[in-house]
């Protein structure tokens, strides 16, 4: 009796096991559209790169591959910090690893409407796999100020 029992826990621990590896971890397309600083904002796939556009402006192809999306609150609305009064927002783009890894590798890039211009901050890659709640600095640090 006790190794039939271990031998059904054994054998749902691995089908366990294989369901976590069978997983994706990639996220969901998330928000591509939203209204920043009273304009519509929108992510777009231009020759295989992210692109941004903000209301009917060009648009401008950021330092990452289609798909991304917008970092996003809890309530899965458009995040947007304020740094000295200036709008700062997040497009992010996570990439799983190969298995066996369960890791990701993140490009973050923050973009803000400072005197009335759209300026984007240089890619960070980070190890973690998004969507998350990125910490304000991620959003602040990478600009000049």
């Amino acid at each position: 009796m006790r190794t039939l029992l271990c031998n059904t826990l054994l054998a749902s621990a691995l089908v366990s096991l294989s369901a976590c590896a069978e997983q994706d971890v990639r996220p969901s397309v998330g928000i591509t559209q939203a209204e920043f600083a009273g304009q519509a904002v929108q992510l777009s796939d231009v020759q295989g790169r992210c692109a941004l556009t903000l209301a009917d402006a060009a648009p401008l192809t950021l330092d990452m591959q289609w798909p991304c999306r917008f970092s996003e609150t809890p309530q899965q609305q458009l995040r947007v910090e304020y740094f000295r009064q200036t709008p700062i927002i997040m497009v992010e783009r996570s990439e799983p690893q190969p298995a066996p890894s369960r890791s990701c590798l993140t490009d973050l890039q923050a973009l803000r409407l400072h005197q009335g211009l759209l300026e984007a901050a240089p890619v960070s890659r980070i190890a973690a796999c998004g969507p998350s709640q990125w910490d304000q600095k991620a959003f602040v640090g990478m600009f000049d100020w």
